[in-house]
């Protein structure tokens, strides 16, 4: 039976891959989410678990695409901007498929800097707010812990939510935990501790409320995933009766983006970690 769903699973990779290689280039977002960056995170996992260049080669296409889009004023978002394509190169680099030069990531510090320091922000969510642009330098200021735009960015983040933290919605409580827990881990930033205690229980009321949604996909196991890895509370029973559907996800016709969260990037990366081929880390990006 393990042998049976595991040939099925790789046919069903290759079929994921084969629409990918289609759609890739054509993708007119070059985000991390719902563009190109999603994809060109994929085809470098599947080149390996593939061992076929090619795939390499197509990443490579795509991130030149990518570049060609990208300008000193485009959006700094995390969904479908600056941030995020940040965090995906991050990504790539910390897995050995990418190097860049040591200036590489200068026109995007300055991009996301203007984006916290002067410009207005519209929320405090990942995908379009504030804590977006956090988890930017808190990569930034990890692989450059000397960074004075990444720690006046994120002390200017801190104040904000500190300031604000009584006009924050319950969605954007998740997301301001998620990130405040992120930095704490990676910085030695002052971080007021008494926030975590705020945060932390509405947090947790909101992932296990949506754990009881009529949810069966993609986004259930990310979200399952999320919540063992900021609150340290697995709940295996959910997750296998997840995992269990991994298999039938291809039989779900709601496929009309090539993206990492609803699209045919984030299912082939999903197919990957069934098929133990990478580890679940990237869904952290998400």
């Amino acid at each position: 039976m393990i042998a049976q769903n595991s040939n099925i699973l790789e046919k069903d990779l290759q079929q994921t891959a084969n629409m990918l290689l289609l759609n890739g280039t054509l993708t007119e977002c070059p985000g991390l989410i719902h563009g190109k960056m999603g994809i060109t995170i994929f085809f470098f996992h599947y080149a390996k678990h593939a061992r076929n260049q090619l795939f390499t080669d197509y990443a490579l296409d795509i991130i030149g695409e990518m570049q060609r889009q990208l300008h000193a004023n485009y959006r700094a978002d995390y969904e479908k901007g600056i941030a995020g394509i940040g965090v995906g190169i991050d990504y790539l680099i910390q897995n050995n498929f990418f190097n860049v030069e040591k200036d590489f990531f200068e026109d995007f510090d300055e991009r996301v800097y203007r984006a916290v320091m002067y410009e207005p922000y519209s929320n405090f969510g990942i995908y379009d707010g504030l804590t977006g642009y956090g988890r930017y330098w808190i990569i930034r200021l990890r692989r450059e812990p000397s960074s004075i735009h990444a720690k006046d960015c994120l002390k200017r983040i801190i104040e904000r939510i500190e300031g604000n933290l009584q006009n924050i919605s319950l969605k954007e409580q998740n997301d301001v935990y998620c990130f405040l827990n992120d930095l704490y881990e990676f910085s030695d930033l002052c971080i007021p501790i008494e926030l975590f205690g705020q945060l932390r229980k509405q947090a947790i009321d909101t992932y296990l409320h949506s754990f009881r949604l009529k949810d069966l996909g993609m986004e259930r196991i990310f979200r399952l995933h999320l919540f063992d890895h900021y609150f340290n509370e697995f709940l295996p029973d959910e997750m296998h009766k997840t995992l269990k559907q991994i298999p039938n996800l291809v039989k779900e016709n709601i496929r009309t983006s090539m993206g990492l969260l609803t699209g045919y990037a984030g299912k082939g990366l999903l197919q990957l970690t069934a098929l133990n081929a990478i580890d679940s880390s990237w869904i952290r990006l998400l």
